[in-house]
């Protein structure tokens, strides 16, 4: 009875970082963040590949995924950016379909 008690805490203690991953990019006081529109994500499933991916990234600070709006909001740290280019790669890395990048008017 504790052993599958223990195992599922551990499962769920897994999940953990990447749900702290998933806070509000507009927080970050000195970085940019950019918004990426993207067709084809629908579930919580496609959030974290997204996040995996994004998450690699030397310049991404934090990574937000809004399913309902099919966004994708991305903060990078404080003099770091990426380029549309690369944005678009990540997206189709992910599995995705960029439809727009968004960025902040200066």
């Amino acid at each position: 009875m504790i052993r599958p008690l223990l195992a599922s805490l551990a499962i769920a203690g897994l999940g953990m970082p990447a749900l702290a991953q998933t806070t509000d990019p507009t927080t970050v006081a000195s970085g940019e963040t950019v918004v990426a529109k993207v067709n084809g994500m629908v579930c919580d499933f496609c959030a974290q590949a997204v996040i995996k991916v994004f998450g690699r990234e030397d310049a991404v600070e934090r990574v937000d995924v809004d399913l309902d709006n099919g966004e994708i909001k991305v903060a990078m740290k404080p003099g770091k950016t990426l380029d549309d280019a690369k944005i678009e790669s990540l997206v189709r890395k992910s599995g995705y379909a960029l439809v727009a990048v968004e960025r902040p008017s200066a």
